[in-house]
């Protein structure tokens, strides 16, 4: 799963829309969809403030997911 794939889906499992997150994180709705969408990667202190808005960890967004197998 992508780094975009990953804050999405943690956006959609708190029920919160791209301008609620921007808003959230004090970042445009545009950076947000372009982050979603793998067009920018986020540099560190921004990748900090998305997770701090998403109640996440910030090195949650770097763990390698378990394959199984």
């Amino acid at each position: 799963m992508t780094l975009g794939n990953k804050i999405r889906s943690r956006r959609k499992e708190l029920g919160l829309t791209q301008p609620e997150l921007a808003a959230k994180s004090r970042l445009t709705q545009g950076y947000i969809s372009k982050v979603e969408h793998d067009e920018y990667v986020p540099k560190a202190a921004t990748l900090i403030v998305l997770a701090i808005s998403l109640d996440l960890a910030p090195n949650e967004f770097l763990k390698e997911e378990r394959r199984a197998g």
